[in-house]
């Protein structure tokens, strides 16, 4: 396999991270600049081209090409930076789990039931809320109403988790998991306010805004 052929197949895997409809209409004739502008004898794309190439196919899977409110984008943002926040979260959790069954054990020892059944919970569950995170992030930058009713049931049982778990004195034996948790919900609140903005409404349903 010649380099160029080599150089070829790598710039191909990459260039799939895109939508299907914008790899049918333009995928050759990019892939024809990026051959024509690579160095003599190269066999592998650099890691800060690959990373651009990437992050253009992410905007466009996350942004339809739509106009978006700001509140829209914002809540996009935040949504993704909740995925961060709630890996954050469950790492936390685990790094503490010793630690906060002690002070558990301590001052509440009828909490220690509780605490160990909220630590097993919040490791099952949250690669699944990492995913959701990143599922609503993608379907509300795409304008999906229905995403925006889950956003806010999902958002109504993280209140409701964070509220039981202050209702086993959470915060007296375990501040380090509180504080992680009420992180999480804090972003989960400001982006489904900006969803439901009136600019926002417009965009997630747009027949409504028709005179």
């Amino acid at each position: 396999m010649s380099d160029t052929q080599s150089l070829e197949r790598v710039y191909r895997r990459i260039l799939a991270c895109y939508p299907r409809s914008f790899r049918a209409d333009s995928e050759d004739e990019i892939l024809t600049v990026l051959l024509a502008t690579a160095a003599e004898g190269q066999t592998w794309v650099g890691g800060a081209e690959a990373w651009d190439l990437i992050r253009g196919a992410l905007r466009m899977r996350l942004w339809p090409a739509a106009p978006r409110p700001r509140t829209v984008r914002a809540a996009v943002r935040l949504m993704l930076a909740g995925a961060a926040a709630e890996l954050a979260a469950m790492i936390t959790v685990a790094v503490t789990a010793s630690s906060v069954r002690a002070a558990a054990a301590a001052r509440y020892p009828a909490a220690v039931h509780a605490a160990t059944v909220h630590q097993v919970l919040v490791l099952a569950v949250a690669p699944v809320a990492i995913g959701l995170w990143l599922w609503l992030a993608w379907a509300n930058g795409q304008g999906e109403d229905w995403a925006r009713m889950i956003s806010g049931a999902c958002f109504g049982l993280l209140t409701l988790s964070i509220l039981a778990t202050l209702s086993e004195h959470a915060a007296t034996y375990a501040p380090a998991n509180l504080i992680a948790a009420t992180i999480v919900w804090a972003i989960g609140l400001v982006s489904v306010v900006l969803i439901f903005t009136p600019a926002a409404g417009r965009y997630y349903r747009p027949e409504l805004a028709q005179p």
